[in-house]
């Protein structure tokens, strides 16, 4: 080998210092690039996400309240309407027909004295009743609350929550609503026996789920004329049978509104699972990553405890961040009954002139002219999704509700539906 490629060679040995740092730069652009790159994908991932979560949440929501709401008012092959509606226009409270709840006891029910029930799940006399969260009637402002949400007291609705729905602890802010039916699966039954104090109330085998699939211990018997709603207190047996006795929360019977129910084989009436359920924003059971609980749609169930009846609360679905609710009610004819024209909308503490947890018969006579029900609901993402937020605050049914920080990382969207009472249509 010549001296000179020697010398060549002993020259390319390494780097030079500029040569590195040069190299240095070229990498941690594209190392910054990559970083960015890999932000961006996980920031549109948790956007869409967010989103994603956001529309299935709110669709199974407002799916459940559509269901219930559907059904409000429903005693069999007539409503509620027509079972408390006078026997002519303009006649007196006495003449009311024949909706018997056997929570009153005779002379209780011979006046009508509804308010008298002692457990306000059981007014089956109002198919759907509400309670407004105050500040948030429409053109209200009302802020969010940050972090997690903190139960609210009785007071803070309008009108007042009874402690049956207070001991839920739902979360100020939001609307709440109670709705009042009998199922919509019924089948023929027969009044095997009866005596004074106790009955036995025998279901077409073909039925019996009916009563032992689901039951909150509250049912129905009603034919096209008259509706009778008890406690099975004398519980269901294996075959369906359901055994009732005036005890307890029964403080009457069937009062020898019998009409087709003993011994005819021909028409017989129907037995169905009375349902009273509420609806409401509660404290969620989950938690963030932040460690903070979301706020969640609940539907609580009245369920029979022994001598009380009692709402069971089930989490249906966080991330709803406020529940509003108003009320379309049929032309305002005192006098006449309801034709299915809706022509007002009320908030809940405006459908009575002086609103109560525990209506009169005449307040309860203007609920009974709901004919519509527009359901607001406010979703938000459960986790932070690094959403750019809105530059105008959400606006559920009229409310503006606004964002607890500048940016708090939620998605939001608002999702509005106007649900049709299906039992009060053109005053059927």
């Amino acid at each position: 080998m010549s001296t000179r490629n020697f010398k060549h060679m002993s020259r390319q040995q390494g780097l030079s210092l500029i040569e590195l740092m040069i190299a240095m730069v070229i990498g941690l652009v594209l190392l910054l690039g990559l970083v960015q790159v890999m932000s961006a994908s996980r920031n549109a991932y948790q956007l869409s996400t967010g989103v994603a979560r956001t529309q299935e949440n709110a669709r199974f929501a407002v799916d459940f309240i559509q269901r219930d709401l559907r059904m409000a008012g429903h005693m069999g092959c007539v409503n509620d309407q027509a079972h408390m509606a006078a026997e002519r226009p303009g006649a007196s409270d006495a003449s009311r027909q024949g909706l018997n709840l056997w929570f009153l006891t005779e002379a209780q029910r011979g006046s009508r004295d509804y308010p008298a029930i002692a457990s306000f799940p059981l007014r089956f006399d109002m198919g759907v009743q509400g309670f407004e969260a105050q500040g948030t009637a429409p053109g209200a402002t009302r802020a969010l609350a940050a972090g997690t949400p903190v139960a609210g007291n009785a007071n803070q609705w309008s009108p007042a929550l009874p402690d049956a729905i207070n001991r839920l602890r739902p979360i100020p802010g939001s609307d709440i609503v109670v709705v009042r039916y009998l199922s919509r699966d019924g089948v023929p039954a027969t009044l095997a026996s009866t005596s004074v104090s106790s009955y036995t109330i025998t279901p077409e085998a073909y039925g019996t789920q009916v009563t032992t699939t689901d039951s909150s211990g509250l049912f129905g018997m009603a034919d096209c004329q008259q509706a009778s709603v008890f406690a099975a207190n004398g519980g269901v047996n294996g075959s369906g049978v359901v055994s009732a006795s005036v005890a307890g929360i029964n403080g009457s019977g069937l009062l020898g509104d019998e009409w087709s129910l003993e011994g005819n084989t021909q028409s017989k009436p129907v037995l169905y699972r009375a349902e009273s359920v509420v609806y409401y924003v509660g404290v969620g059971e989950g938690v963030n990553v932040d460690g903070t609980r979301p706020p969640s749609l609940f539907r609580a169930r009245a369920v029979l405890d022994g001598t009380n009846v009692n709402f069971m609360p089930e989490e249906l679905v966080e991330g709803v961040e406020s529940l509003q609710l108003l009320y379309g009610m049929d032309e305002h004819l005192p006098s006449d009954l309801p034709r299915g024209n809706v022509e007002r909308t009320r908030v809940a503490s405006a459908v009575n002139a002086t609103p109560t947890n525990n209506p009169s018969n005449a307040q309860a006579d203007e609920w009974r002219r709901v004919g519509s029900v527009q359901v607001g609901l406010l979703m938000r993402s459960s986790d932070r999704s690094t959403a750019d937020q809105a530059t105008t605050a959400p606006n559920v049914l009229g409310v503006n509700l606004t964002r607890p920080a500048a940016n708090d990382g939620h998605y939001r969207s608002v999702y509005e539906t106007t649900v049709v009472l299906r039992n009060r249509l053109f005053g059927n």
